[in-house]
């Protein structure tokens, strides 16, 4: 009979568990304002003419013609600051600017979707192919 209640009881438990972890991913993917903002911005349109630019000069330009972006580069993490690039776009979103640029250099960007984080809703350029994923940790 002790054998039994014990298996009641550690089924019941195996039936929690997974609704728990459940609930903990729901939390974890729900967008912060910050990060709708930004992925609101990054429809907006600009005109970009760079011909062997460095990387913080394009970005700053971008940042230049949308207001409110936010654009980090993780230096930390093996992106040059200072790589050239070249691109041009006419009316294009930022998202496609920021395809055509990284698509030929291997880099990626990713948004930061943590409220705790110092930079809530920035962009954070990075090596990869990620293109505007929410994240919650650089």
């Amino acid at each position: 009979m002790a054998r039994l209640a014990l298996l009641a009881c550690l089924a019941s438990l195996l039936v929690m568990v997974p609704s728990t972890v459940l609930v903990a991913q729901e939390t974890s993917t729900k967008t912060i304002p910050e990060a709708k903002k930004t992925q609101e911005l990054l429809k907006a349109k600009v005109t970009v003419d760079f011909e062997d630019t460095i990387l913080k000069e394009a970005i700053q330009e971008l940042k230049d013609q949308v207001k409110g972006l936010r654009i980090l580069i993780d230096t930390k993490g093996g992106v040059s600051q200072n790589g050239k690039i070249t691109f041009k776009a006419k009316d294009a979103t930022v998202a496609e600017v920021l395809e055509g640029i990284f698509s030929k250099n291997g880099l990626g960007y990713v948004i930061i979707n943590n409220s705790k984080d110092a930079y809530p809703g920035s962009i954070l350029i990075k090596q990869g192919k990620d293109r505007g994923k929410l994240v919650n940790s650089r």
